[in-house]
């Protein structure tokens, strides 16, 4: 989308002003001047020269949430600053300068996912003022700089995946009429959001937690999706007596997963690989895997079973000497995942830890080989177990002599 530039806002020095109202009392007292001033009217209120307003203009409500962000940063006590103003006086002015101000402290209180709360800030606009009369004022953007406002409102909501209701469409059309830009805008959003709410296959909770296991919790599951038979399971260090750091670690592995361990050779090592990252809605978790490489090219099959116009009759060809086996959704052309981890504090200590507990359901890893291969930095804190490798460097490997100084 095309960004458009437009002016800032001038301001008039007050000697300017009085000449300007000295001129306009004059034009009021002279005959025939009802054109000649609706003009002059209609060129402040539609003049994209007076659209948008500078950050000195923003800044002139900025002493309304001062004292709020001294209080504890909730939804309450932002609506409580959008009461005050409300209420303050019969002939309240700064509806733009308020809605920007309001705009920019809602990620900082908590509310910018609240549909209430916008709608509250919407509500301060005075309701009739700013409607067009005319199509030719609907068309030219009457009063820009109020519409300008609005719009940037409902873009602040759909950058937050928040949907209009129609009590907000109603609102709209009693602060700026039916032939308005917001009110285009409004509905545009609720007809493509109402389309891509559900489009993800794994739903987020709204609000997302805070808490740093649900996160991980809801990652690891995204991540285990690819085999049905995985499960997700919680452990907690505390519950081995070798461990050092006591957080909590969060697993997934499928039965195909625990095959390929027990199949896997005993000279061949394995890789603790990471921390690798993704995404769930705006937060972020790092995770882990165990992988090993692949020992022989698998088998490709690069036949269409659907297409027909090349049919394998069976009763004329040879017999095939080998049956090939189709590979798990596991075993990828570069390397074989064995199992993945998200760990609270991503150290190597409670990575050690989660192959001690993979090895109760899985003994082949007490004589598998086991290395550590960090992409990334990793908050250490100097926790190695005995007989382990110090590693400085994060892309070098280090190697976990199993069985005697795993479980020592």
């Amino acid at each position: 989308m095309w960004d458009i530039v437009r002016p800032v806002m001038r301001y008039i020095s007050p000697t300017r002003v009085q000449i300007i109202l000295k001129c306009v009392n004059d034009l009021k007292t002279v005959e025939h001047t009802p054109k000649l001033w609706n003009g002059i009217n209609r060129y402040f209120h539609n003049s994209h020269v007076f659209m948008t307003i500078n950050d000195d203009e923003k800044d002139k409500k900025l002493a309304i949430f001062d004292a709020a962000r001294r209080q504890k940063k909730e939804k309450s006590t932002f609506l409580d600053v959008i009461y005050t103003y409300v209420h303050e006086d019969q002939r309240k002015t700064g509806h733009v300068s308020f809605i920007y101000t309001a705009l920019r402290y809602m990620d900082e209180f908590g509310v910018n996912e609240d549909l209430d709360v916008y709608k509250q800030i919407l509500d301060t606009m005075p309701k009739g003022r700013y409607i067009a009369t005319t199509l030719f004022q609907a068309e030219m953007m009457h009063y820009p700089r109020e519409q300008q406002c609005i719009i940037d409102l409902l873009q602040k909501m759909e950058d937050n995946a928040v949907i209009p209701d129609p009590e907000m469409e109603d609102m709209i059309i009693n602060i700026c009429g039916k032939y308005s830009f917001p009110l285009r805008k409004l509905r545009r959003m609720a007809y493509w959001q109402t389309k891509f709410k559900n489009l993800n296959p794994w739903p987020n909770p709204r609000p997302l937690p805070s808490d740093s296991l649900e996160l991980a919790k809801l990652a690891i599951r995204k991540i285990a999706t690819v085999d049905v038979q995985s499960t997700v399971t919680v452990y907690n260090t505390k519950d081995i007596p070798e461990s050092i750091d006591k957080t909590w670690i969060v697993s997934a592995s499928s039965p195909d997963q625990e095959k390929l361990i027990a199949r896997h050779p005993k000279d061949v090592a394995a890789y603790v690989e990471g921390p690798y990252r993704i995404w769930i809605s705006k937060a972020s978790v790092d995770y882990f895997i165990l992988r090993t490489d692949v020992l022989k090219p698998y088998y490709k099959d690069d036949q269409d079973n659907d297409d027909v116009s090349n049919l394998d009759i069976s009763l004329w060809n040879q017999a095939k000497k080998k049956i090939a086996t189709y590979r798990s959704i596991h075993e990828q052309d570069e390397q074989i995942i064995l199992g993945i981890c998200a760990t609270g504090t991503s150290s190597k200590d409670s990575l050690l830890s989660w192959i001690r507990c993979l090895q109760t359901r899985n003994p082949a890893l007490l004589t598998i080989p086991i290395l550590f291969k960090f992409i990334g930095p990793v908050d250490d804190q100097q926790k190695i177990g005995p007989g382990e490798v110090q590693i400085d460097d994060p892309n070098e490997l280090s190697e976990v002599e199993t069985q005697d100084k795993i479980t020592s």
